[in-house]
């Protein structure tokens, strides 16, 4: 059996890079919001960016695939919690995304460390982390207690 899905986002932009700005949309409508360079470039700015997007997109599918690998293993979460830092460098040859550090807490009754990290390990390739195969990707896995 073979299952496929289509996922739609919209963006748009007026003026120029420095002084204009978009819109991003998902298209489920569960998200639609500004954004600029300025919130590409500098702290504190309430507009999105696309490395945030890629973040949130990230941390999403290792999260859900975590949780999944953990109640297959007989240990459903309580709750994880992760968070995507997007390092964006500027090189000679343009702007890139280097790496992506991932952060997880778990609150997880019942799983040893040992194989919350190897379940952590297993999780990472997400759908969306093969999706970013040429980017470096890391994560560290805390097991709350």
């Amino acid at each position: 059996m073979s299952f496929g899905i289509t996922r739609t986002a919209q963006a748009s932009w007026s003026g120029t890079v420095e002084e204009g700005g978009g819109r991003l949309g998902l298209g489920s409508g569960a998200f639609e919001g500004p954004f600029t360079l300025k919130a590409r470039v500098e702290d504190g700015q309430p507009s999105a960016n696309p490395e945030e997007l890629i973040g949130a997109a990230l941390a999403g599918c290792f999260t859900m695939s975590l949780a999944d690998k953990l109640t297959e293993a007989g240990h459903p979460p309580t709750e994880l919690r992760t968070t995507a830092r997007v390092r964006l460098e500027q090189r000679p040859e343009g702007f890139r995304i280097t790496s992506i550090t991932l952060s997880t807490d778990g609150e997880v009754p019942g799983v040893e460390d040992a194989e919350f990290q190897q379940l952590a390990e297993r999780a990472s390739t997400c759908p969306v982390s093969l999706a970013l195969a040429g980017t470096e990707i890391a994560h560290e896995a805390r097991l709350i207690r």
